[in-house]
């Protein structure tokens, strides 16, 4: 399996190993960064990119006080989640707890906020969190002045800044949802037979994509299905199941795997991947992108 990646490299965060450049440059076209048996991208944030592999963990870049606690969390990692604004949302013995900041964290000072069953991913973007749980139910809550950024109605039965149940998401003709991903200000999820849906936005901010709001929209591209989603600080990508790559939103440190500084429309990106290989899964960062890649084919070159 390899790692491949693009985007934001100031902290050399985009480099296993290796002589690490003292002026490390952005990586504006797909690389492979990294080679082993298994690899999971754990986290991946400013100025650090944390993989679990075959051997256990890998750092690249400087590692923060979060990605120490996502180490020592280990398996768990993906039950704890940081927001843009600081705070720490944690899913522990079936509820979840909140801590102001990476000091209250450290010193255990949470606030239970709710309980939910089965949750199996937590996530975050700028100033909400979103939990999806085994049987395909998301979950959001966060800051109230950013309601679009829940996906659903905030009233005084389902307050912003508690754990509720996004409505539309229910009873999808295309399944539950299985994969969630969360950055900026805007969420994205996948159902079981691959359709997207996309939430969020802010008040002067240009949308990440075509009629991003409030209320959970799908993404056609021409009727392509979608294995898999990633969402960084202002920029989105979309796996299909016939292998292809789109991306949109900023670029403009090569994380749209291009030397476009924008795409306000979604734009296929070819990787040199070779006969008999294949992208498996994607994850976005702060201002970076990384696909998983399957295979023993040859590198294309050319």
């Amino acid at each position: 399996m390899e790692l491949w990646a693009c985007g934001f490299n100031a902290w050399n965060q985009l480099q296993f190993g290796g002589d690490l450049s003292l002026e490390p440059t952005d990586l504006h076209q797909f690389q492979c960064i990294l080679i082993d048996d298994d690899i999971r991208v754990v986290r991946a944030c400013l100025s650090t990119t944390l993989v679990r592999t075959s051997s256990g963990f890998r750092v690249a870049g400087s590692a923060d006080d979060f990605t120490q606690v996502c180490m020592q969390r280990d398996h768990n990692a993906d039950l704890v989640a940081l927001a843009g604004n600081d705070k720490i949302v944690s899913y522990e013995n079936g509820s979840f707890k909140q801590y102001e900041s990476m000091q209250a964290y450290l010193s255990k000072n949470s606030v239970e906020i709710g309980a939910c069953k089965d949750v199996i991913s937590l996530v975050a973007n700028q100033t909400s969190f979103t939990a999806l749980t085994s049987t395909g139910e998301v979950w959001t809550w966060g800051d109230a002045r950013y309601e679009a950024c829940l996906g659903r109605e905030v009233c005084d039965e389902s307050p912003p800044t508690k754990p509720h149940l996004v409505e539309d998401l229910l009873d999808l003709p295309s399944g539950p949802i299985v994969k969630i991903s969360s950055g900026g200000y805007a969420t994205a999820a996948v159902t079981e037979a691959h359709d997207l849906y996309v939430w969020g936005g802010r008040t002067g901010q240009s949308k990440l994509v075509e009629g991003l709001s409030g209320q959970p929209i799908p993404i056609d591209l021409d009727g392509r299905d979608f294995l898999d989603v990633a969402v960084g600080n202002d920029h989105m990508v979309a796996l299909t199941t016939d292998n292809e790559l789109f991306v949109v939103g900023a670029g403009g440190n090569g994380q749209l795997g291009t030397y476009i500084d924008r795409l306000e429309d979604w734009k296929e990106v070819k990787l040199k991947l070779g006969h008999g290989r294949r992208m498996a899964g994607i994850y976005a960062g702060y201002k970076t992108t990384f696909v998983l890649v399957e295979g023993l084919g040859p590198v294309d070159n050319t």
